[in-house]
C-alpha cells in the first residue's frame, strides 16, 4: 500500500469539449500542511443518480481523509486500486438552496467516525464550501459557472 498527498482531478472546462481543468485536492491525512492544520480538501463524489440529493444531483461532498493505492495479485499480474478515504457530508433541508442566501448547506454526519473507501474514478472535482462551522458549510456554487450550471 502507498500513501498519496495529491490528486489531479480532470474536469471538463465550461463550454468546452475535450479541454480539461485540473483540480488538485490535497490531503496530509493528520500530517501538518505548511505547518498548519492537516490539508485534508472537500471533492465532490457521484454518489447516486441524478434525480438524488436535491440540486446536487447525485453529487454529495465529503473530505478527504486519506488517499493511497493497493496492489492485489503477484507480480506482473498485479492489479493497482486507487482510492480514498472519505468522510461523507449530508445535506440540510433535503438539498433545497437557502430562501435567505441561496446557498445549500451541508454538515458532517452524526457519526463522526463514519468513513466510507471510494475508487478515487467517483471524485468529480473540489467542493468549495463555506465554513460556517466545524462540522457545517455552505456549499459556494457561485465559485464558477460550472459548477453554478450544475447545482441551479
Amino acid at each position: 500500500m502507498e500513501l498519496l498527498t495529491q490528486l489531479e482531478i480532470p474536469v471538463l472546462a465550461f463550454q468546452e469539449s475535450g479541454i480539461y481543468d485540473i483540480h488538485r485536492a490535497r490531503c496530509t491525512c493528520t500530517g501538518l500542511f505548511r505547518n498548519q492544520t492537516s490539508g485534508n480538501d472537500c471533492v465532490w463524489i457521484q454518489a447516486g443518480g441524478e434525480n438524488m440529493y436535491g440540486a446536487l444531483r447525485g453529487r454529495l461532498p465529503a473530505r478527504l481523509i486519506a488517499l493511497f493505492k493497493m496492489r492485489s495479485g503477484y507480480m506482473q499480474q498485479d492489479t493497482v486500486y486507487r482510492l480514498a478515504e472519505v468522510q461523507f457530508m449530508s445535506l440540510v433541508d433535503a438539498g433545497r438552496p437557502s430562501d435567505v442566501h441561496g446557498l445549500l448547506t451541508v454538515q458532517l454526519r452524526d457519526v463522526t467516525r463514519e468513513l466510507t473507501i471510494v475508487d478515487i474514478g467517483t471524485m468529480i472535482g473540489l467542493a468549495y464550501l463555506i465554513q460556517e462551522t466545524v462540522w457545517r458549510g455552505l456549499v459556494n456554487s457561485g465559485i464558477d459557472l460550472r459548477t453554478f450550471n450544475e447545482i441551479y
